[in-house]
């Protein structure tokens, strides 16, 4: 149910907090019990949530007034001008969010769980022209509402069985930025402060669609693990957070440190630039950085132009280093590009991979209709299988290194002509001063005296190359 019952009036700022000994959790909390049944009855009694302000300057009257919703609103710093912006208000109750970004120019989208007709008369009365629907969080995709530059997700985070997976639903349909309140709880002393309490029945205000209840430091972490860039807390006032979630990384004002290279990305579980559209996989970033330490705090990874945050960062060697990240949900079949920097430095170099189809098929069109030069071909080598478990490759790998000034190269883009039969490599690396290797798994062993040519996108095939037996 998309229903908020815990808010509380007082002033939207940070508070001091109290030390870790000092508080308790808000579960069996009789105070807090009380009050949450007081509002709930309320709310039966259909009460309004949201006050709202009508045109000829009168109020439909709610539990919260209209000048708290204005705090509530402004604490966000959202734009007083939202022209030419899509907004998406998820648990949009009564309506006030809605109406207001529409007041300020935006095109609105506002769902709730069920249907109010609090929402349609104070519509009606404002003559609203905001998109009203009746969607649980569990249906939000990007293919059934678009993609939106602001999401509002205000008092439902706490409301949902899979609080993670909501929170993926928001980042999917969200390119630019999401402001999220939650209800939170105030955790005990802990090593560890990203706790989460979780309520079986109705241990939370007596409710029984209240099922969980956040740290601040859990909620933070939650959004990040999502999937947005950047995630910050600004403020905790009667239980509830308020937290601001962006889907871009910063620019550096200068660009102070060389780029780095990036020599492949691939699925962290099989090593192939292949992904399938609704598992969780991680992407494995490996690319070169000429700087000292790289952190996860340094590390800024990018997919189709949107940050990521890194999960892992490793040394692999001299200037060598892996960089772990989830997948990003909602990204549809067909060609992605990675890029990364390293604290204020440029862009490197893009790294292709793709989302495979529903049937986990290589979807159509991916390969580039670019008549890219003929590379240089160095040297081409047989591999035997190191690990007969795996079903792919498992006659060997075919390695081939060229060299080509084309600067991004997906699998897909790569052919390979094997004693006429053409097809496309399987792994794709750039190794830096206009090298590459590309990989091909084989399902059957070369014949001896085997050679292979290369050729890039549409273009001519390169002289053959004779295959070394490693």
């Amino acid at each position: 149910m998309m229903r908020d019952t815990t808010a509380g009036g007082g002033m939207f700022r940070c508070p001091k907090l109290k030390p870790m000994s000092e508080v308790r959790v808000a579960a069996g909390n009789a105070a807090f019990d009380e009050k949450i049944r007081s509002m709930a009855e309320s709310v039966q009694a259909r009460t309004r949530y949201h006050s709202i302000e009508l045109p000829d300057g009168s109020i439909l009257p709610g539990l919260q007034p209209v000048e708290h919703l204005r705090n509530r609103l402004a604490l966000f710093g959202l734009p007083e001008d939202l022209t030419g912006k899509r907004v998406l208000d998820i648990g949009a109750w009564d309506g006030w969010f809605s109406f207001e970004c529409e007041r300020r120019g935006a095109d609105v989208v506002a769902i709730d769980c069920v249907e109010l007709a609090t929402f349609l008369e104070a519509k009606e009365l404002l003559g609203s022209k905001v998109d009203y629907r009746t969607l649980d969080v569990a249906e939000i995709s990007a293919e059934k509402l678009g993609k939106f530059d602001i999401v509002l997700f205000f008092g439902v985070l706490y409301h949902l069985r899979h609080p993670l997976l909501g929170l993926e639903r928001v980042l999917e349909v969200c390119t630019d930025v999401a402001l999220i309140e939650s209800f939170v709880i105030e955790a005990e002393a802990r090593a560890i402060p990203t706790v989460m309490e979780f309520y079986e029945r109705a241990e939370l205000g007596g409710q029984l669609d209240n099922w969980c209840g956040p740290s601040p430091e859990c909620l933070v972490s939650m959004c990040r693990s999502a999937g947005f860039a950047q995630v910050a807390l600004l403020s905790i006032t009667s239980q509830r957070a308020s937290v601001k979630c962006l889907r871009h990384w910063p620019e550096p004002p200068a660009l102070l440190e060389p780029e780095p290279w990036l020599v492949s990305a691939v699925n962290s579980r099989t090593y192939l630039p292949t992904f399938h559209q609704f598992k969780d996989e991680y992407i494995c970033c490996f690319f070169k950085s000429p700087g000292g330490t790289v952190t996860v705090e340094d590390l800024q990874v990018e997919v189709d132009g949107f940050g990521v945050p890194a999960i892992l960062v490793a040394a692999n060697g001299a200037g060598a280093w892996q960089a772990n990240c989830l997948r990003p949900v909602g990204l549809v079949p067909g060609r992605h590009t990675v890029t990364l920097r390293v604290g204020a430095s440029g862009r490197s170099n893009p790294a292709v991979f793709i989302v495979l189809d529903a049937e986990g098929r290589k979807p159509a069109g991916i390969a580039t209709s670019v008549a890219h030069p003929v590379p240089e071909l160095c040297s081409a080598e047989y591999q035997p299988s190191a690990d007969l478990r795996l079903t792919a490759g498992r006659a060997g790998t075919l390695v081939v290194y060229f060299r080509t000034t084309v600067r991004e190269l997906g699998t897909a883009d790569v052919w390979l002509d094997l004693a006429g039969d053409s097809v496309q490599s399987d792994i794709i690396s750039s190794l830096g001063d206009e090298v590459w290797q590309c990989n091909l798994l084989l399902q059957k062993a070369l014949p001896v005296q085997e050679s292979v040519r290369l050729r890039l996108g549409v273009g001519e095939w390169s002289e053959p190359q004779a295959i070394r037996r490693m």
